[in-house]
This record gives C-alpha cells, structure tokens and sequence, in this order.
C-alpha cells in the first residue's frame, strides 16, 4: 500500500544518496525499499544500503549490507547485482556508534566505486537523543553528504536532527507522514525475528579450525565461546559469519562454526559483542 505523498516525490527529491530517517516501526525500510525501485524504474543504476544491524532486510543481524540492481532499470527487490558486508558486531549502534557509521561509509564508497548512480541509505530506528541516536544521524549525515534527507516522524521525535537540515543548503530535507499501512511490532518480536534469521543462517553450520596467530585479528577483547566472528576480505568486508566454539588459548588457535563453504580469500577475523547459542539457536544474554 504506496501512500500518495510517496508518489509525489519529486526528481529533485530523488537522486544521489538519500538517506531515510525515522523512529523505529515509522515505515523506513518500506519507505526506502519504495524509493530504491523508484530509482530503478527511473532509469538508475541504484543501490540499496541496509544499514540496519537489529532488524537488517540484505543480510545477518550485526551486520550493514549494500546491493546493487544487476542493470539500470531492473527494479527486482532484494536487489540481484552485487554485494557487500560490513560487520558492526553488535545488534544496536548503542557502544558501537564507531563501527556505526565507518560501515555505512565503507559501504557507500564501495556502491559509487561500483557505478551507482543512486543510492538509498535505510538506516536504524535510534533516533532518541538522549540514547546517543541525534549524534548517530548526525554525523552520519555529515560524512556520507547526502543529497537528501527523507524524514518519517510522527510528533516532534526528528527535530533535533531535521531542524538544522532545513536551513542547510547543503542537503534537501524532505518529511514525509508515516503511513496509516505501518504495522508496528513488540521488542519480543524484533527479538524473535532477528534469532530467527541467524539460526537459519547457522543451520548448516560446520566446524573450523582458525589459526588467530596467522592472521590479523581484530577487537579480540570480544572472544568468548558464542561469540560471533567475521571472516573478512583484503578489503575489510565480511565475507561470512562463524560461532566461537573451543578456545585453544596456549595454542593460539579456536574452533569456529560457520556455514562458509571455504575460507578462501579470508585474511583478516573480527570477533563481535553478540554471542549465539547454537544448540538452544537463541542469542545469550549475560
């Protein structure tokens, strides 16, 4: 159910970066995956960057996901071109703000050396100013340089982030109503569907033996049994994820499950904040 102020938008609201803004259950993800086809049907070659690590659409919670349309004007939604991954490690930006905004950086950069022509940035629901969320925005906005801003609030919650935009001519600041269609979903919902992506993601998951002492090994304060882990390129993107099993301390070395066929081109591990229980499929909370 398209709301007629989307269809209203404009060429001028549409092109270049446009990041979409809002509270969480405010319509974001449908709003940008709208704008992303959009783009496609007018004649772009688009990409849509998830940048969402608790309720990602493109990939694996803790993780930002970038996908490009194969060709201008193939408007198939998730995208069918190409792919890339950030891993934040984390389910929330809260403590992770860094990691936050260099993914959604990494990954715009990657979309533009692709031949994007348009890119939508979906972001997350952390909004809140007094939970870190104005600065997240803010200094997200200020590093990836949108061409516009798309605003979904439904009081006063953006206003903080938006009022500056609107005096600045730097950026295009558009605010749009949250649709009447928007279903709004519990914090146990939210949970439930993020730990149902990853136990499908881990289903087939087999063991591997990982030599830390023989590659570079990042944010190693994180290991711990459960604790999730990336296998990253030469370039820093996550090429799959993996669950700590057994930890050889002295030997330099753990055991992890992962579903990665291979480890080929991994030259680099970066362990994450969340941990999973593989047997109970459910993250663990401590």
């Amino acid at each position: 159910m398209i709301p007629p102020q989307w269809t209203r938008l404009s060429a001028e609201d549409l092109h270049g970066t446009v990041m979409v803004l809002g509270a969480s259950d405010t319509g974001k993800s449908t709003l940008a995956c709208y704008l992303y086809q959009e783009l496609c049907r007018r004649g772009y070659r688009a990409a849509y960057l998830d940048a969402d690590v608790g309720q990602s659409t493109l990939g694996m919670p803790t993780t930002q996901n970038l996908a490009l349309t194969s060709e201008p004007g193939d408007e198939r939604f998730p995208p069918h071109g190409v792919r890339a991954t950030y891993f934040v490690g984390s389910v929330t930006p809260r403590a992770h703000m860094l990691p936050t905004v260099v993914g959604t950086y990494r990954l715009q950069q990657r979309a533009l050396a692709l031949g994007a022509g348009a890119i939508v940035v979906d972001t997350t629901g952390l909004v809140d100013k007094t939970q870190g969320g104005k600065a997240l925005k803010q200094w997200k906005i200020e590093l990836l340089a949108p061409n516009v801003v798309i605003g979904l609030q439904r009081g006063r919650e953006l206003e903080p982030i938006l009022w500056p935009l609107r005096h600045d001519g730097r950026v295009r600041c558009v605010e749009v109503p949250v649709s009447p269609y928007v279903v709004e979903r519990s914090r146990d919902e939210r949970i439930g569907r993020r730990q149902e992506r990853l136990a499908g993601y881990f289903e087939a998951a087999q063991p591997r033996l990982i030599p830390l002492r023989q590659m570079a090994t990042y944010d190693l304060e994180w290991l711990a049994a459960g604790a999730l882990v990336a296998f990253q390129d030469a370039e820093g993107f996550a090429l799959g994820l993996g669950v700590v099993g057994e930890i050889d301390r002295l030997g330099g070395s753990i055991v992890v499950r992962t579903p990665l066929p291979a480890l080929e081109g991994v030259t680099s591990v970066r362990f994450g904040a969340v941990r999973w229980d593989l047997a109970k499929r459910r993250e663990i909370w401590e």
